[in-house]
């Protein structure tokens, strides 16, 4: 108390307003570098890519997409976590709590995974959208829906209901009514009536 009445004001409350200052940051909600090292669903495990002492621990995290387009996120993919405001939990699954605007910044539990490009990456043309997968792509009409565009490196499947279309290993294969011009092809034979001088068309 005796040093405490000695040091005047002017000396220890700017000290204590940058001490103050410091903690209330250090809770902030933060922008860091990461990487991903599992994957379970939608959700991602992340490890952050920063030296600190102690390490910040492995964080379970959504990733930044819709529910419509979803990205074939792998371990060792690249990006960044951002936080938010407040807790995301509600949105993504993860919890229940609805949060309040006038919730305290809830630091790193907040973050979403977002993945980054990589100058390493192979150049392609910048004025095509390029897309594809670990083992393929799919596109659907809708969520399990029953008109789909499947690409593997086996083949290229078109279906929609019973029938298909399928490009594999230099063969066409169909399946399901084929209709030409608007007539339905139909199983026949050709007989050699004609002394082998081409014949009428499919139909």
């Amino acid at each position: 108390m005796k040093n405490f009445r000695k040091s005047p004001p002017s000396d220890w409350l700017p000290r204590l307003a940058r001490t103050h200052a410091r903690s209330v940051g250090e809770h902030d909600g933060k922008a860091l570098p990461a990487s991903v090292i599992a994957v379970q669903g939608r959700i991602v495990t992340v490890r952050l890519e920063v030296d600190c002492n102690p390490a910040l621990p492995p964080l379970n995290v959504p990733i930044a997409e819709s529910e419509y387009v979803r990205t074939p996120i792998q371990p060792g993919c690249k990006g960044v976590v951002i936080s938010a405001d407040v807790s995301l939990s509600q949105m993504t699954g993860l919890g229940s709590r609805r949060p309040a605007l006038d919730d305290s910044s809830p630091n790193l539990s907040a973050c979403i995974f977002l993945p980054l490009s990589n100058a390493e990456w192979e150049a392609l043309d910048n004025d095509t959208l390029h897309m594809y997968g670990v083992a393929g792509v799919q596109i659907t009409d809708r969520l399990n829906g029953s008109s789909t565009v499947t690409l593997t490196k086996g083949g290229v499947t078109l279906s929609t209901g019973s029938a298909t279309v399928t490009l594999s290993g230099g063969r066409v294969e169909i399946s399901g009514e084929l209709i030409i011009n608007g007539q339905p092809y139909k199983t026949h034979e050709h007989s050699n009536g004609n002394n082998g001088a081409p014949t009428g068309g499919v139909i």
